[in-house]
């Protein structure tokens, strides 16, 4: 998309001109190199500056501690990201600082959200065809190793919780 000339013509022009208006612009890429590539890369690393990374144990190799300098990095910066723990830490760049935090989801959230592997993506697929849906959640919830929340799923997507009385005596004031 950066490469499409009409398209980088348009954010650079959205970068200039939607912080005036307080809106935002926001970027998510695998690799800082899709941006640093891009002829509009000096327009992005000025106009956004907030920015989360992510951890990336290549950051280290001169190659791509050379783009991290770019986005105005340091050794230090760049270090810490090397050394963040994947799927939990995150380095936040600001012009207020620079913080290493971590999300800090519980198991059962990072069970319904940190899953993007192959693996993972197969045993969805197998658990799906074995349990259909209404019984995939609880299913995967066990797979996953939180079983004790498994058994709080039929609680959950009980009829008396989604029946119409419910729903319209929790609109009533």
């Amino acid at each position: 998309m950066l490469d499409d000339e009409g398209f980088a013509g348009q954010l650079r022009e959205w970068l200039k001109t939607l912080r005036k208006k307080n809106a935002s612009v926001i970027f998510a890429t695998q690799s800082l190199s899709d941006i640093d590539g891009s002829a509009i890369a000096p327009a992005i690393i000025e106009s956004c500056q907030t920015r989360l990374l992510l951890p990336n144990e290549r950051a280290i190799e001169p190659q791509i501690t050379a783009i991290y300098r770019r986005f105005g990095l340091n050794d230090r910066q760049i270090e810490i990201i090397a050394r963040a723990m994947p799927k939990r830490d995150y380095y936040c760049q600001s012009r207020r600082g620079n913080r290493l935090f971590e999300l800090g989801l519980s198991d059962v959230a990072l069970a319904l959200c940190a899953v993007s592997s192959k693996a993972d993506q197969a045993a969805i697929a197998r658990i799906f065809a074995e349990h259909g849906r209404d019984g995939f959640l609880a299913a995967w919830l066990s797979h996953r190793g939180v079983g004790w929340a498994a058994e709080l799923v039929p609680a959950l997507t009980s009829p008396a919780l989604t029946s119409p009385a419910l729903t319209n005596k929790e609109k009533s004031p």
